[in-house]
């Protein structure tokens, strides 16, 4: 896959801020990219301290000092990674300028709060918003940076954007492969136990329905170019929510990768506040990738909202037929083995 050229990483000097140009400084070493760090000062918030305080905390004094730490911060990356970072210190609306600054480069990277005496740059709403408008992937960190990303999660629904999360995270290096999750919706399961269909019929076609959504992950990864051999496919049933972070946790997985939909930030994986509480919630870091903006509606959201529409008037006993039909058409040697709820499996 490509690598990233060009990476822009925002700082308020925070931890989480600094962190997140070091993580850009690695991402540059790694892929031969250009890497530019910026900081915003925003006149209007600085204003009320002028009115209050000393001269000493002139307007002057503060882009002189951003500027001093921004070069400190560059002498520590150039020497840590082997790299020359061009600094910039912009006066102006903070989103406004990380929109402009964003239009150029391939990868833009931040921390998810901050919360230094520059504060203003990387307070949640910045990013959020970001994450929602922005056209660009978008790596929120929130973990110090110990080295490449050994475990990438990417949360697939099968629409165009999540194939271009599974693209972008191709670009990212891995010791591990990168894990290719789906979570199943367990709607048509608990029709089947309304109906009083039998477990054995349950189970053979939840093997079925495993099978499929197996398959078709592998077929998806396959004509996007990707190795296969280096992926790992894993399936859940549940809430999209819920499953993505137990997977996570799972795999001890330090980065996850998803792709948004529109102005919603995961698409049709993960919806709303749902988006909010994985980004929030999970414990490592995020990157969100913009779905392309020459990719028409997908088409696999339509046929799923269409399922779902038919789904409310479906007869149960019809169901329940045509689940006994397929179970009978299964041999006990199939591939998948359902020993749990929850499955996983590695090509080899």
């Amino acid at each position: 896959m490509t690598s990233f050229k060009s990476i822009l990483a925002a700082t308020d000097f925070s931890v989480d801020g600094n962190n997140a140009v070091r993580r850009a400084a690695l991402l540059a070493h790694e892929h031969g990219a250009r890497l530019h760090i910026l900081h915003v000062l925003n006149a209007a918030g600085c204003k009320p301290l002028r009115d209050w305080f000393s001269p000493t905390l002139d307007f002057d004094l503060k882009a002189a000092q951003a500027r001093d730490a921004l070069r400190r911060l560059s002498v520590e990356i150039s020497g840590a990674y082997d790299l020359t970072a061009s600094v910039e210190v912009i006066v102006g609306d903070t989103f406004e300028t990380l929109m402009q600054a964003s239009e150029h480069v391939d990868l833009v990277v931040l921390g998810r709060r901050g919360h230094g005496r520059f504060k203003g740059l990387l307070v949640g709403r910045t990013v959020d918003r970001m994450l929602r408008i922005g056209g660009r992937p978008v790596l929120v960190v929130k973990t110090s940076v110990h080295g490449t990303y050994r475990r990438v999660l990417v949360p697939i629904d099968f629409t165009a954007s999540s194939d271009a999360a599974i693209r972008v995270a191709g670009r990212m290096r891995r010791e591990e492969g990168m894990h290719v999750f789906h979570a199943i919706n367990s709607k048509r399961e608990a029709v089947l136990r309304d109906a009083d269909v039998p477990e054995h019929v349950i189970r053979e076609s939840r093997l079925m329905e495993e099978g499929a959504v197996n398959a078709r992950m592998r077929r998806k990864v396959s004509r996007l170019g990707l190795d296969g051999a280096s992926m790992n496919y894993a399936l859940a049933y549940g809430h999209p929510v819920r499953s993505t972070l137990r997977h996570a946790h799972r795999l001890g997985a330090d980065l996850i990768v998803t792709g948004k939909q529109g102005r919603s930030t995961l698409g049709n994986f993960l919806l709303g506040s749902v988006s909010s509480r994985v980004l929030s919630e999970a414990s490592c870091d995020m990157l969100i990738v913009p779905r392309p903006l020459d990719s028409s509606p997908p088409e696999a959201a339509k046929a799923v909202a269409a399922r779902r529409n038919s789904e409310r008037y479906i007869d149960n006993a019809a169901l329940a037929q045509s689940a006994a039909a397929h179970a009978g058409a299964l041999t006990h040697d199939h591939w998948i083995h359902n020993k749990a709820r929850f499955v996983s499996r590695r090509s080899s």
